[in-house]
This record gives structure tokens, C-alpha cells and sequence, in this order.
């Protein structure tokens, strides 16, 4: 269906938005993605969307014109977005495991040299990136609007 020239691009990109996507980024609530992950993640995107659209490299078309041909958001918004949003959960719920593990100082010695990258450490510097604090995430209904990454409408299709 994806590989089909007779198929609208339209339907193309609401099939990738809805089947392959979500498989793709399945459990990114959870990830802490280096650069080198980020842009992996990207490049898999992108070759998969040339591919629906039966490009290649060589016809040079920008990413962000593919993207929006297709209706498609970049993935790795997409993957801060869930990210957020279950941090967004997991603050608002009462004091319970989860929360208790999200907060918790682990001791020990710390590693010579820079330290690894944690989840928590992740959602501050996402945060900091959409000027969002703790006290925002109170009020779900702002926390979502903030937080979401909307696909944009394919390039030529009719507004609704």
C-alpha cells in the first residue's frame, strides 16, 4: 500500500502516522536518546518517508518538504512529546512508586569522567526548551497544548 504510485500521497502519510510511526517509536516514554540515537532515529525516518514517496537521495529534496508533502512531523519531537506527556502523568498522579523511583537519590561512588545521561536530566533540558516548569504540570489540559507536536497538513490537501 505505502509502495502503491495509484495510492493518494494523503493516505500514504495517515497509514505512516498511524501504523508505522507509533511501532517505531513504541516505548519512547522511557528513552534517553543520545545525538547519535536522535539522528539515527531521524535518518530511519526519513528514508522510510522517501521510500512512500518513491525518491531517492539523489532527486534532493529537502527533508522538511518531504515531511510536509506527507502531513508528518519529525520523529524526534514526537518522541520528546511522548516523553512529556508521560512525565506530565506521572507528577500529577499522588505519591506512589512510580514517583517514588523518579525522585530517589541513588547512593554510592560516581564513575571518574563525565556522567551518563539520565531520563530525568533529559525531561529538564526538554522542559527548559519549551520554558515549561514543574508548576505547569498541574494544569493537564495546558501541559498537553504545550507539549504537543502537531503533524502538518499535507501539502495540497483541502483544510477541513
Amino acid at each position: 500500500m505505502l509502495c502503491d504510485r495509484r495510492m493518494p500521497i494523503t493516505v500514504k502519510g495517515k497509514v505512516y502516522r498511524t501504523m508505522v510511526r507509533p511501532v517505531l517509536i513504541y516505548g519512547s516514554e522511557t528513552w534517553t536518546l543520545k545525538r547519535r540515537e536522535e539522528e539515527r532515529l531521524e535518518r530511519t525516518e526519513m528514508r522510510m518517508l522517501r521510500w512512500i514517496l518513491g525518491l531517492t537521495l539523489r532527486d534532493k529534496k529537502r527533508n522538511d518538504d518531504i515531511r510536509r508533502s506527507l502531513g508528518v512531523a519529525c520523529i524526534t519531537d514526537k518522541v520528546r512529546e511522548a516523553r512529556l506527556k508521560w512525565f506530565g502523568h506521572v507528577q500529577r498522579r499522588e505519591e506512589d512508586c512510580v514517583r517514588r523511583i523518579l525522585e530517589a537519590d541513588v547512593c554510592g561512588q560516581q564513575s571518574r569522567g563525565r556522567q551518563r545521561k539520565r531520563w530525568i536530566d533529559v525531561v529538564k533540558y526538554n522542559m527548559e526548551d519549551l520554558r515549561l516548569n514543574l508548576v505547569d504540570v498541574e494544569n493537564r489540559a495546558e501541559w498537553r497544548r504545550r507539549t504537543h507536536v502537531a503533524d502538518p497538513s499535507p501539502k495540497g490537501s483541502k483544510p477541513a
